[in-house]
């Protein structure tokens, strides 16, 4: 270990010695006699015990843990806005069914209703739902009515590209 020590405290006295040497290059030359070195006596050296993570909240300021949690809030409110415009199954509870739903306003909308053979218009607020009619003819189910997550959202980039493009023109 003391001879470790010793050739690190050599090379780097060295490395000094070089590089004023390589500052000093418009200078004379200087000759350098040569060193012997036999032993070097040092004294055992106490390692500090290192703690990890102890400087990573010292460097990270007030702004940017703000920003960082307000960039986090936007992707959830942003991620619960998305799903909840594209569900992508329809609700079914023991032979209830919702057929279409169409929205009128922020909390009312038309919603029909398959309960059993029946279907059933039904008109929903935010304080009472209303039975508007029963069909006489019911509404015919489809492939197309069932939303898929995945093709729902390719079909509203495309129209936001169409726009975009059609705006740049």
């Amino acid at each position: 270990m003391k001879n470790i020590i010793a050739i690190l405290l050599l090379w780097s006295s060295c490395l000094g010695f070089a590089h004023t040497e390589a500052v000093s290059a418009d200078a004379a030359p200087v000759e350098v006699a040569p060193v012997e070195v036999t032993q070097v006596e040092v004294a055992p050296v106490e390692v500090a015990q290192v703690e990890v993570g102890k400087h990573v909240t010292a460097n990270m300021d007030a702004m940017s843990m703000i920003m960082s949690l307000l960039m986090v809030l936007a992707v959830i409110v942003i991620s619960a806005m998305v799903l909840k415009r594209f569900q992508g199954t329809r609700q079914t509870l023991s032979g209830l069914k919702i057929v279409t739903s169409l929205h009128l306003g922020a909390k009312e909308k038309l919603v029909v209703v398959q309960a059993g053979k029946q279907q059933l218009l039904l008109g929903v607020t935010a304080q009472q739902i209303t039975l508007l009619e029963t069909l006489a003819e019911p509404l015919v189910t489809s492939k197309e009515n069932s939303v898929d997550f995945a093709q729902s959202l390719a079909k509203l980039l495309k129209q936001k590209a169409i726009k975009t493009y059609d705006k740049q023109k």
